[in-house]
């Protein structure tokens, strides 16, 4: 709904139709793309047009992966921003949504990124830091899985 008073505020999200197609170039079984879809965020158009303050890139290795069947921001488009930031880059057949394609191939990134930037972090797997990384990840996914539920419940009226 656009606010006649700020025509900028206006809520962008894909069509729930659309989904499937755009976020996971039609990876994944059509009820769990129902749910994805459902439970979208939706963005605003100014959020894309904000300059940052500052690109931690620009001083801090970084490390992209290019998912190279990436139907909403093309996967030119990811190139260009990896090496723009001199990142390792890894590249992946997999849609804008790899972390629910293919997350192995995340965990891989991640893992190699932490084995690159602190050897023994990802040697021993026993540092506080390892732990901490642990258990950000498994708040992360019971984050997911809660909303997962919720989307459940109230696409079935309960």
């Amino acid at each position: 709904m656009v606010d006649v008073a700020n025509p900028t505020d206006v809520d962008l999200y894909i069509k729930p139709d659309k989904f499937s197609d755009v976020f996971l170039s039609n990876r994944l079984d059509r009820s769990k793309a129902r749910l994805l879809a459902a439970s979208q965020r939706p963005v605003t158009p100014v959020a894309g047009g904000e300059p940052s303050k500052a690109a931690a890139w620009r001083t801090i290795p970084s490390w992209y992966l290019v998912a190279t069947d990436d139907r909403t921001i093309g996967t030119e488009n990811l190139r260009y921003m990896a090496k723009r930031a001199g990142s390792t880059t890894v590249e992946v057949d997999a849609p804008h949504a790899v972390m629910e394609t293919d997350p192995g191939a995340v965990t891989d990134l991640i893992l190699q990124a932490a084995h690159d930037s602190r050897p023994s972090l990802a040697k021993t797997g026993t540092t506080t830091r390892t732990v901490a990384l642990g258990s950000a990840s498994a708040l992360a996914v019971a984050g997911g899985a809660a909303l997962m539920v919720r989307a459940r419940r109230s696409g079935s009226g309960a």
